[in-house]
């Protein structure tokens, strides 16, 4: 039951109201107004929440995000990869919890979220800010859903355009004509890494993974079901990157031969790791991608490059060869058609451009005849 009652002061002049009230899981509860009007409103407005199942206890807020959101982690570890518990892990420790980490959960609001993701669009690219601010939203929902807080004030904060995802052919068309280059200027024993990436379209995750009973030399696949877990010192394996990601890929006997050859000098590991560091240990990120900007700067690559690249390389070959959308995107390993669009759809031949080609095969033979 809920009641009111009237503080008073020695004179007995009424000065304040204590609302009183109980949560639904029958725990006491008091707050105190100035007008009786107030405090009465209150219990109206808190009968109705409880009523409706929308009653969040105030101070099942007063957790700071910080004791909140590691415990949050704690338990998204069992559900979630490795790799992305590593990159919430480092969303919080570089700019969430600098500014959300010691206030009370009940106290953030929508105008510091704003803020806050303002000045991060100025700190780090617009894709990296966004992952950022999905980070601290996707905790912020589950403190809804456990009944910390009555809403999500990160839910929709947006930061900049959508970056376009579609590839500049010129660009990768450079990268293409420089691959032997980058690949010479690269260790010895990671060489053959490049030229595998550019003829076969896999991740760098998937590629540094790539185990040789992974590879079935008779029938020239590479079978692709996990990747290299990219975690601060970590050297399992993780799951690709989508279900899609597991795949089957049909190769060309020069790739067959190349991984053969590479694998007569350059011995695995006894995980069975075809690409390793000088001790045999797992090749690190960051190890590769000291090297291969490196690369790109022996071979003189114009503008800014990555080893993703050389996905876009092969993906690129594959459509100029003729292949289907479907086809492409089960040798990438894409979830969908339009994401293989979504970023290789200018790529392919124009309507127009294979009427052209229709009419030039269907009609070559006569107009030759009559010149």
């Amino acid at each position: 039951m809920s009641s009111i009652t009237t503080i008073r002061d020695k004179s007995g002049r009424a000065i304040r109201y204590r609302a009183r009230y109980r949560t639904p899981e029958g725990a006491s509860r008091t707050r105190t107004f100035a007008k009786k009007v107030d405090a009465e409103l209150f219990l109206t407005i808190t009968e109705h929440k409880k009523a409706g199942g929308d009653y969040v206890d105030a101070s099942a807020g007063r957790i700071t995000f910080r004791r909140y959101s590691e415990g949050w982690l704690d338990s998204k570890a069992l559900t979630t990869k490795p790799t992305t518990g590593a990159t919430w892990l480092a969303h919080m420790r570089a700019h969430i919890w600098p500014t959300f980490g010691e206030t009370e959960l009940r106290a953030i609001t929508r105008e510091q979220v704003r803020a806050w993701a303002a000045e991060l669009s100025t700190k780090v690219q617009p894709t990296t800010a966004r992952g950022i601010v999905f980070t601290l939203a996707a905790v912020l929902r589950d403190a809804v859903d456990d009944g910390r807080i009555v809403r999500n004030h990160a839910a929709g904060v947006r930061i900049g355009a959508k970056t376009e995802r579609r590839v500049d052919p010129m660009h990768i068309s450079a990268i293409a004509g420089k691959v032997p280059e980058i690949a010479d200027a690269m260790p010895e024993r990671w060489r053959a890494a490049v030229l595998l990436m550019a003829s076969t379209g896999l991740r760098l995750g998937e590629c540094l993974g790539l185990t040789v009973d992974r590879v079935d030399f008779l029938r020239r696949t590479i079978r692709i079901d996990r990747q290299l877990a990219n975690t601060a010192g970590g050297e399992g394996f993780s799951d690709p990157k989508t279900r899609a990601g597991v795949r089957t890929i049909p190769v060309s006997e020069p790739v067959i031969d190349l991984l053969a050859a590479h694998l007569s000098r350059w011995q695995a590991n006894e995980a069975g790791l075809i690409f390793t560091m000088s001790s045999g240990r797992p090749v690190t990120r960051s190890r590769w991608s000291d090297h291969y900007r490196d690369a790109c700067a022996v071979a003189e690559v114009d503008g800014r490059t990555r080893t993703h690249d050389l996905r876009h390389v092969a993906a690129s070959s594959l459509i100029a060869h003729g292949l289907s959308v479907s086809a492409v995107q089960a040798v990438l390993g894409h979830s969908s058609p339009s994401e293989t669009l979504d970023v290789y759809t200018h790529l392919w031949p124009t309507d127009e451009e294979r009427t052209r080609a229709a009419m030039t095969a269907a009609s070559g033979s006569w107009l030759a005849a009559i010149r």
